[in-house]
């Protein structure tokens, strides 16, 4: 973790403030290369891009006779530092301090809509006390940062206003000129501390040391209120670097514009969904969630985290693939499903066994939404490709070993098995290797490939391909069949994560009468043996988030809406990013050697020094947000299923659950559930579905199924509510 020579550093210094490293969020624009992305830690201190510098600031607070008070986020007990996305949501990131009578925000942006990429801030300070308020504020720039690396050359500039590099390109600008500033070599945090700054105003060090310090010294009445703008354009450090110099400008006017264009032009990409829910959680974690997801995109590549996963992987992405196309973001989830059909197998471990199922679904359900005929006709050669893998697998006599031409772990490269994607075939099923084992991916390696037959199956219909549908669909019902007996005669498959985490979701595998009671029956088993504690209260998932979200959407679907419920209202209120609504995978350092032993990036940076977990987490955003979906709307086998998560707490009299244009198989469906005033009745009304499609209302102890009279009418219903236990 961190660089060599930035442990050697603080192990040698002690008395530097090192980067919080806790936790972090990025900052970005979709499909912008992953140098751009900017870091932030709790209090707002951020990289503006990978292995640039860090910056941030410092409060010294005048307490009278007893002197002052050293104010630092990097110190400061997280609940401290109030994080927030504007109206929730749109990453414009806020960070709220109080300290004393002194309120203090630092408020984020990277600027959506720009050309080159920047960062834009302000720090604002409210006196909201009866007594003035004397203090000094520092902003420094320093090698130390979220995402830090060396700084050789540092200079002042503009009067104080500005900092620059040794080809005079500004690094750092602010609207105010400062009380007192300077540059030298080693961390500022010493002397900020003393309330002091060096006096020399350039500074240059071979070991890439050197740091700017700004100082404001402020006297604030009852009631005042200063702020300061910053911005700090990202200079490239790369041998093109005089080729392409970069576009970024100092700080321009205008900044209420900006910001109002930036979040304008993240409104028109996540508005077109709304969600109107008694839970304010919900309705803000339903659009943060894409937030997360949108920002660690790469091109046309969907990422798991910036800095920790630079590469695409397949498992993940899928799931993430998804979001954006149900959230109706098509053309973005068009170029990620499209890279999907080019590779048959890619992630950081290789190859693996769950790989050509996962392709084959994500090419169909894109389909399935857009209903893009041509475009599939395209894929089609693609579809062909991957089920001959699931041919060739469920056939197979030796190990089938491939290798991939797409990135995977550094570490990978010393396993002897990389790239074995299964073994000889057994019990008629595909023995696949999946997270580095056979044994308990059975379950999950055969539902994917049960349900990629499935869906080339329905492709190859709806192209008029007859045999492949035909041939396919036989070979889904056979290893279905076998994998049935194989559960019969080895019942611990129904005991396995993996096997639980896909068995209607997303596999569609255990849809049929009798299989569902005998998943609802493995769920509940498996709840009451690891998700229940001795005195009946829920037990989190320390670890694979992913996981536990995908056995509550299982639940969901078996109708056993309270799991799905204890699952997400514990996440909803133990949030990984406290504010922002992300999460992780790992914990406690455990699962992180992923990244930290197999990304190249994180020895190199100045930062980072301290990997708990990664958050946020692609795969577990995606998850929560499909659940959370789930929850109002899911296609299931020939019908649409709308409320199955609604919670009773929601249907107390006068209350309304509504969702407008969520794209689904059977068109963009927009519904509202409304309880009415004396609480006997819930009155429905959904718009959009395809005539004839089944439409089953599933609310807590009432359920009706309709028929859709079409895509413009409107289909209504009441249900009678029934007295709550």
């Amino acid at each position: 973790m961190a660089s060599v020579d930035t442990l050697s550093a603080l192990g040698a210094h002690p008395q530097w403030l090192p980067p919080r490293s806790d936790c972090r969020v990025f900052l970005g624009r979709p499909g912008a290369p992953e140098a751009t992305k900017t870091v932030v830690e709790p209090g707002n201190s951020f990289s503006p891009g990978m292995y640039t510098f860090g910056v941030t600031w410092w409060l010294r607070l005048h307490t009278g006779s007893s002197g002052a008070t050293f104010f630092a986020p990097e110190r400061a007990p997280l609940e401290k530092l109030r994080w927030r996305w504007e109206e929730g949501f749109l990453p414009l990131l806020h960070c709220d301090v109080q300290l004393d009578d002194l309120s203090i925000r630092h408020s984020l942006l990277q600027p959506a809509g720009e050309d080159a990429p920047a960062v834009d801030a302000t720090v604002q300070l409210v006196n909201t006390g009866a007594q003035a308020v004397r203090l000094e504020l520092f902003l420094a720039l320093r090698s130390l940062g979220p995402a830090g690396g060396p700084v050789g050359y540092i200079a002042l500039g503009d009067e104080g206003t500005a900092c620059v590099d040794r080809d005079g390109r500004v690094l750092l600008s602010v609207s105010s000129p400062p009380d007192a500033a300077g540059c030298g070599v080693g961390d500022p945090s010493p002397l900020a501390m003393r309330g002091e700054v060096p006096p020399t105003t350039k500074a240059a060090d071979d070991g890439g040391w050197c740091y700017a310090l700004l100082k404001y010294e402020l006297l604030l009445g009852s009631g005042d209120r200063w702020q300061l703008q910053l911005r700090c354009p990202l200079q490239p450090r790369s041998a093109l670097r005089a080729d392409m110099p970069s576009k970024g400008t100092t700080l321009p006017d205008g900044w209420e514009a900006r910001r109002q264009a930036h979040l304008d032009w993240w409104r028109s990409r996540l508005e077109t969904l709304r969600v109107d829910v008694p839970d304010a959680r919900f309705r803000e974690a339903f659009h943060a969630g894409l937030v997360h997801m949108l920002t660690a995109m790469v091109g046309d590549q969907v990422r798991i985290s910036p800095l920790f996963y630079p590469l695409p992987w397949l498992r993940d992405g899928v799931f993430i693939m998804r979001c954006l196309d149900l959230a109706g973001m098509h053309d973005i989830a068009w170029e990620a499903t499209e890279f999907c059909s080019r590779h048959d197998f890619f992630g950081g471990f290789g190859a693996e066994g769950d790989a050509p199922g996962q392709g084959i679904w994500a090419i169909v359900q894109h389909y399935r939404l857009t209903h893009d005929l041509e475009w599939l006709r395209a894929q089609y050669p693609a579809i062909r490709r991957k089920v001959e893998w699931l041919l060739r697998m469920r056939r197979a006599d030796t190990p089938i070993r491939v290798t991939t031409d797409t990135p995977v772990l550094a570490k990978m490269q010393a396993e002897a098995h990389l790239g074995v994607i299964c073994l000889p075939a057994a019990h008629g099923l595909i023995m696949g290797n999946m997270d580095h084992a056979v044994s308990y991916s059975i379950g999950w390696v055969n539902h994917w490939a049960i349900c990629g037959l499935r869906e080339a199956a329905y492709a190859a219909s709806e192209l008029g391909q007859r045999e492949d549908a035909s041939t396919w669909k036989l070979e889904a019902e056979q290893l279905w069949a076998s994998l049935q007996k194989y559960a019969e005669e080895h019942p611990e498959l129904l005991t396995m994560e993996r096997t639980l985490n896909s068995m209607l979701w997303p596999c569609h595998v255990w849809e049929g009468h009798a299989a569902r009671q005998q998943a609802a029956e493995a769920i509940d088993a498996y709840w009451r043996r690891v998700r229940t504690a001795e005195d009946g209260s829920y037990l989190p998932e320390p670890y694979w988030l992913y996981f536990e979200a995908a056995q509550a959407h299982n639940a969901l679907l078996l109708g056993q809406r309270e799991k799905a419920w204890q699952v997400l209202d514990y996440r909803l209120s133990h949030q990984d990013l406290p504010g922002l609504y992300g999460w992780r995978e790992g914990g406690e350092g455990v699962g992180t050697e992923n990244a930290t032993d197999g990304v190249t990036l994180i020895p190199h940076l100045r930062g980072c020094q301290r990997v708990d977990s990664i958050a946020p987490h692609g795969w577990t955003q995606a998850e929560l947000w499909l659940l959370q979906r789930a929850m109002l709307l899911e296609e299931m086998e020939a019908e649409l299923l709308l409320f199955a998560g609604v919670p009773r707490g929601w249907l107390q009299p006068g209350g309304r659950v509504s969702f407008h244009d969520l794209p689904s198989w059977y068109g963009r469906v927009s519904a509202e559930l409304e309880v009415q005033p004396d609480g006997r009745s819930v009155h429905i009304k959904v718009r959009g579905a395809d005539a004839h499609t089944r439409v089953r209302i599933s609310l807590p102890g009432a359920e009706a199924v309709l028929e859709s009279p079409g895509r413009d009418e409107e289909l209504r219903t009441v249900i009678p509510m029934q007295d709550q236990p």
